[in-house]
């Protein structure tokens, strides 16, 4: 079970890491899509399984918004 926690944590990290330094305007959108849906997925996992793991939640709470504010500011310009 360990196993599977570290690797959905990693899945959702990498792909969040993509999008924050991802420099091509037109891949931005879809780097930003599969984050948000990384995310997501993530949340639900641990919500669905009823893990307490307050840092890892409040890490994706706030990933959550820093995907908004990019999507919302970066791809204005």
């Amino acid at each position: 079970m360990q196993a599977v926690h570290a690797r959905s944590q990693t899945i959702w990290k990498q792909a969040y890491q993509q999008a924050l330094f991802e420099l091509e305007p037109n891949r931005l959108q879809s780097k930003l899509q599969m984050a948000q849906a990384a995310v997501e997925s993530r949340l639900g996992e641990l919500r669905s399984a009823g893990d307490r793991e307050p840092r890892e939640i409040l890490e994706l709470t706030n990933a959550q918004h820093i995907l908004r504010y990019l999507q919302e500011h970066e791809l204005q310009t």
